[in-house]
């Protein structure tokens, strides 16, 4: 079967025309599945966007209420933001419209001992494979257009098999369904079959845990001799995209940052830029593949994990420009045009360039060192909760990731309710959010949204304040 590696550095190269021409790789090309997934496979689906997602809906629910605030006279902007920016009890009793939908399938994990980082608690799962798609059809009932982005994790999500990337399994449900799917996973279960079946089932993204290229490092942190197997699992989605012709899933890789492969971090992202595909368009979907996703440690539990002060200092103020001139080298080596280059930027920034810390790197780097990375960066209020679902693997929901993460302020069971009831229910709850104690490990991307979703609904009543005084 014909292929084309050209696109890959020379060594690379030598290394995805060897593992073809694996007993897996040749069993998986005779068996015809390469045909079956190029004629069968489904496309994966665009991302509702999150902020608009938020703002659409607090501009339907206040934004009259304003203007009459504003034309009976009202200037004060602290209560005309209050107000703006609200989200009124039980939702008025209309749906949400949900943008991401976090679901943790299961506790168990195919790494025996898990990583030494691991803080995931045993929680029985209870929920199942039809209690996972009755959650994404309720969430998926309404799509006119883009859809919500599901985030299966877990422990290992692939060690539930079929019920992920089978046929009738949870990837190609959400996705015909109209959701962008993702899957997280440590990658060592990504066989030439199981790479090939997700690319038919239309994963749109894969978020593979690799902290470091130093095997021997990653090994530490994985608790066993994993690194060989975790990058044969990156190569043999490589090969399968490229055997379909297809450009997904797009591979994220998450580095947990740690006191033990901080430095080592420029050597990850050479690693990164050697491995992946050499294209010259920063509008190509692969153009940022195999790119880091920075997520420093969090838990009570990995203290001694933990970088210093002096070490997340060391990161911000010498790696990070490090690695940005090696990818600014990188483009020019491989000849991208003045407009189509690409900075590291959104997912790809360091935490603290992605969202607006308050007191600056001083007081971040001291807020990092004490495990407590978000509460530097809270909105004044919490708008986006309404518009996410997280749940654990017994079927609690959550209002956000990082509460699922520490099993903190349920919402709701979905074996007693639906996703959208629990909602509902949860607004009441927002008036006391985001504070500290529940929200300081609130996820980077939750705080970016909060941030931007702050900024737009100012913009937004500044320019209701201007045209009332316009039209006087």
């Amino acid at each position: 079967m014909m292929i084309d590696l050209s696109h890959y550095t020379q060594d690379h190269r030598r290394e995805l025309e060897t593992l073809l021409h694996s007993p897996q790789w040749r069993e998986a090309i005779s068996s015809g599945l390469v045909q079956e997934v190029k004629a069968e496979r489904i496309e994966p689906a665009s991302i509702r966007p999150f902020i608009d997602t938020v703002v659409d809906q607090l501009l339907e629910f206040n934004e009259e209420r304003v203007r009459k605030l504003i034309g009976r006279g009202c200037d004060d902007k602290d209560q005309l933001s209050r107000e703006l920016c609200k989200w009124p009890d039980n939702l008025q009793g209309k749906d949400p419209v949900v943008s991401f939908l976090g679901l943790n399938v299961t506790a168990s994990c195919n790494f025996d001992p898990k990583c030494i980082y691991c803080n995931q608690p045993c929680v029985e799962s209870s929920v199942g494979l039809d209690g996972w798609k009755a959650i994404v059809e309720e969430v998926t009932a309404d799509i006119d257009g883009a859809g919500p982005y599901i985030y299966i994790t877990g422990g290992e999500p692939l060690t539930l098999g079929e019920d992920i990337w089978g046929d009738d399994g949870l990837v190609g449900f959400a996705t015909r369904r109209g959701a962008a799917v993702n899957v997280n996973t440590n990658a060592v279960m990504l066989t030439p079959q199981v790479a090939l079946r997700l690319i038919k089932a239309g994963l749109g993204k894969l978020h593979i845990s690799l902290d470091t290229a130093n095997k021997d490092v990653q090994n530490e942190l994985c608790g066993g001799e994993y690194f060989d197997r975790i990058i044969g699992g990156i190569y043999n989605v490589q090969l399968a995209r490229d055997l379909v012709g297809v450009s997904w899933p797009v591979i994220h890789t998450d580095c947990v940052l740690t006191n033990r492969n901080l430095d080592l971090f420029p050597e990850l992202f050479a690693f990164i830029l050697d491995k992946h595909k050499q294209t010259a368009d920063k509008d190509d979907p692969l153009f940022y593949d195999l790119f880091p996703h920075v997520i420093p440690i969090g838990g009570s539990d990995n203290n001694h994990l933990r970088p210093s002060e002096d070490e997340f200092r060391r990161f911000y103020e010498e790696m990070w420009p490090q690695v940005n001139e090696m990818w600014n080298s990188y483009q020019d080596k491989i000849g991208v045009a003045e407009d189509k280059r690409g900075p590291l930027f959104g997912y790809f920034s360091n935490p603290f360039l992605r969202v607006a810390h308050k007191g600056g790197l001083d007081a971040y780097v001291k807020a990092s060192a004490e495990g407590r990375y978000g509460k530097l960066a809270l909105a004044q209020h919490c708008y986006v909760a309404p518009t996410q679902a997280s749940f654990t693997p017994d079927g609690h929901q959550h209002r956000c990731g990082s509460h699922g993460i520490r099993r903190i302020l349920p919402i709701g069971n979905i074996a007693e309710r639906g996703v959208f009831d629990s909602i509902r229910a949860g607004v009441s709850g927002l008036e006391t959010l985001p504070q500290e104690d529940h929200c300081y490990g609130c996820a980077l991307a939750t705080l970016y949204i909060n941030q931007a979703v702050e900024s737009k609904l100012r913009e937004k009543l500044e320019a209701m304040l201007s045209g009332e005084k316009a039209d006087a």
